[in-house]
């Protein structure tokens, strides 16, 4: 079955317990190890922050904690992430524990790291599109940097995926990245600028995109979706972010659609200094307890209800649908395991 088909079977097996019985658990857990970042990227307020880090060893804790609670995601990012010497690490701990592990990046520093990545399941490297596109979103030089990442985790045939920050500057570049995701054999996926406190500087509302614009672009994305395209978010996704009010507001305090959010319950962040939290959106906006000393575990049991019911995330929505199992989303994480299986038989 391979390790991400186990992981999305143990997955289901996790979900379905809890809507039986109501038992909690950390099935997918991203862990933010670092604010430190190489590049200032418009989008994003990350590397402003200033927070403590927590050391290896605290975080081999918290990892085998996870390990013992079923844990069967773990999703590092940051920042940085590749900043921290010891990532490699961190990462091997999770796999020691049949853990399935994705790192997001900006791509500066894989190609040199890549020799202690091995048992990395998944790279995350931003592209917003064409070099000008790229580089205008991010800063100058960053598109050659983000391709050389693609190209040596290709070598490495680690699996590959892009992520695309939605800005005014780069829906033009969408069917590009899509183009080259058909072309070069990465998966990508996208996702709406988020213009909330705490998740983007003030300067990024100046490159928000315009709302009639960015719905036309989802509505292409669903069409290449249906034709076949290697686009990474689902059709249930799509369709749901299509009736996302307003994207300046990342949450809502009410449910949206048919969405039910089990942050706390079967996902959740911990954050650079090990506070627990439901998800990264709500860092700086719920009390949080540390996981510090083995503490992890009482920390997740006391993440209690949230003023949040539905947000405009895209991977936390995708979590939501999975864990919801919603039958469209089962379907086509299904499919996805399939073709990954066909992949790999006939490279």
């Amino acid at each position: 079955m391979g390790v991400l088909g186990t992981a999305i079977a143990r997955s289901g097996l996790g979900a379905a317990r809890y809507r039986l019985t109501g038992h909690r658990m950390p099935l997918a857990v991203t862990l933010v190890v670092t604010h430190r970042c190489d590049a200032l990227c418009h989008p994003c307020a990350r590397p402003l922050q200033r927070a403590e880090e927590l050391d290896t060893r605290a975080w081999v804790e918290i990892i085998d904690t996870l390990g013992r609670l079923g844990t069967v995601r773990v999703g590092f990012t940051g920042g940085e992430p590749l900043l921290r010497e010891d990532l490699g690490v961190l990462i091997d701990r999770c796999s020691s524990h049949g853990i399935w592990t994705t790192v997001e990046t900006n791509g500066y520093r894989y190609p040199e790291r890549r020799g202690d990545l091995g048992t990395l399941g998944r790279v995350m490297i931003g592209l917003e599109g064409r070099e000008a596109a790229h580089d205008q979103v991010r800063e100058p030089g960053a598109w050659r940097k983000a391709m050389r990442a693609l190209e040596a985790a290709a070598e490495d045939e680690v699996d590959r995926w892009t992520t695309t920050v939605l800005t005014r500057h780069n829906l033009g570049e969408v069917e590009w990245i899509v183009d080259r995701a058909d072309e070069l054999g990465f998966t990508a996926a996208f996702q709406p600028l988020l213009l909330d406190r705490g998740l983007a500087p003030a300067s990024a509302r100046r490159i928000a995109a315009d709302p009639d614009a960015l719905r036309k672009t989802l509505r292409w994305l669903l069409e290449a979706r249906a034709a076949g395209r290697r686009v990474g978010l689902s059709e249930k996704l799509l369709r749901y972010l299509l009736t996302w009010e307003d994207f300046g507001v990342a949450t809502r305090p009410e449910p949206h659609e048919d969405v039910h959010c089990v942050a706390g319950q079967l996902h959740c962040a911990v954050d650079t200094d090990g506070t627990v939290l439901p998800c990264t959106l709500l860092a700086g906006r719920f009390p949080g307890i540390s996981a510090r000393g083995g503490q992890f575990e009482k920390a997740f049991e006391r993440l209690r209800d949230n003023d949040c019911r539905a947000c405009a995330s895209s991977p936390l929505t995708e979590y939501n649908y999975l864990y919801n199992l919603n039958p469209p989303a089962l379907f086509e994480w299904g499919r996805a395991i399939g073709r990954g299986w066909a992949e790999a038989r006939n490279p």
